[in-house]
């Protein structure tokens, strides 16, 4: 073949190469045996990915190319990569788990919830009606997006359930749940009695010395009552109630992961960590018109596992009434039964779906991931060059 002749057959071998990639079926980016995954999915998985490592970054806008900036995930054993290696790999990661849980979903014969995916695709409307110009300019259509944040999230939660709940391959017992919640969480309970009112000239100012006397006498007197065991913490309320002419029980109660901590103020929080189950104390914050008092009580765990029933929801008290008719709840934990459990399987669970996906004979379309990249998401006015 002359040289001419090769020249011809290349231009034409490249020709066809331009056509066929443009012809390329871009509609899927991940599918296995038993599902197929939208381009939208992916662009979606790869747009939270980016907005992930971008809050990684130190004064991100000081960065000149945010895609080249390094990051480092909250793991402890995390690498640290660019923001568009974490993009990129979070948008792998997080495919490739929807693929796994569409395989459960079929492998155990479940069915959408539609009560839970109807209540999910009207909030995903609300969050579209906001969100529509920019998601559908990354290329992400609204059915990609509700199928992200409808269906897939139902379905997800769907596997969980069926996987970790009774008669689950992964079963926790009421034993167990109970071990984990008693080995790593607080229980608390407590009212606030605070010491200001407002004078005829609607200023703040503190009570009189003489409430202020009743309220440290008071809440003395409750405090003896738990820990010599004469009284139980709804018989303090019960006498809170009588002493003070309340209305409504003033509890706030629930439980907080040890690690977390519980978000209350800081000399409360101090002293709720002192306390033995079942006991209480005092404490007083502040001086003058900004004192207040809080009661402060540290349940025993029997009295705060309303999460063993599988049944209840967060809203459900049990309760009892005062001969004037005020109602006293019982205390409790603030989680459910679905609440728990997943804080305890959470990362069990979704590494069990990277295994899941590891095989369940994934294909990728690099026709359509080559044409989505990180660069999408980046702002007209930062440098990613």
């Amino acid at each position: 073949m002359n040289s001419v002749k090769k020249l011809t057959a290349v231009a034409l071998a490249a020709a066809m190469a331009v056509s066929a990639s443009g012809c390329a079926d871009q509609s899927w980016s991940y599918k296995s045996d038993n599902a197929s995954l939208s381009a939208g999915t992916y662009i979606y998985n790869l747009l939270n990915g980016y907005y992930e490592a971008h809050d990684l970054v130190e004064s991100p806008d000081e960065v000149k190319n945010i895609l080249k900036a390094e990051v480092t995930g909250s793991d402890t054993d995390a690498e640290t990569k660019t923001v568009e290696q974490y993009a990129y790999d979070v948008a792998d990661d997080t495919t490739s788990r929807m693929i796994a849980v569409e395989e459960l979903f079929k492998k155990y014969n479940l069915v959408l919830n539609d009560t839970e995916d109807q209540a999910a695709l009207s909030y995903a409307s609300q969050v579209w009606s906001t969100a529509k110009k920019s998601l559908e300019g990354y290329g992400i259509s609204e059915e990609s997006f509700n199928y992200c944040y409808a269906d897939y999230t139902v379905k997800y939660g769907q596997v969980f359930e069926h996987l970790y709940g009774k008669d689950g391959e992964k079963y926790v017992t009421d034993d167990e749940l109970k071990k984990y919640f008693d080995d790593n969480h607080t229980g608390y309970a407590y009212f606030m009695i605070g010491m200001s009112e407002t004078n005829e000239d609607g200023e703040s100012v503190a009570k009189s010395t003489d409430e202020f006397k009743k309220a440290e006498e008071k809440l003395s007197d409750y405090v003896v009552m738990i820990n010599n065991n004469s009284k139980t913490y709804k018989d303090v309320i019960t006498q809170y109630i009588s002493d003070f002419d309340a209305e409504v029980d003033p509890t706030y109660s629930g439980a907080y992961k040890n690690e977390e901590g519980a978000g209350l103020d800081e000399d409360v929080e101090a002293k709720l960590e002192s306390l033995s189950e079942g006991k209480a104390a005092f404490v007083k914050t502040g001086e003058d018109a900004s004192t207040v008092y809080y009661f402060v009580y540290k349940p025993k765990y029997s009295e705060i596992e309303d999460y063993l029933d599988e049944n209840k929801v967060g809203n459900e008290y049990s309760s009892t009434t005062t001969d004037d008719g005020i109602t006293i709840y019982d205390l409790k934990s603030g989680y459910t039964h679905y609440s728990l459990l997943n804080e305890m399987k959470a990362d069990e669970y979704k590494d069990y779906l990277t295994e899941v996906a590891a095989s369940s004979n994934i294909k990728k379309n690099d026709a359509a991931l080559k044409k989505y990249t990180p660069k999408l998401f980046v702002t007209k006015d930062s440098d990613s060059e």
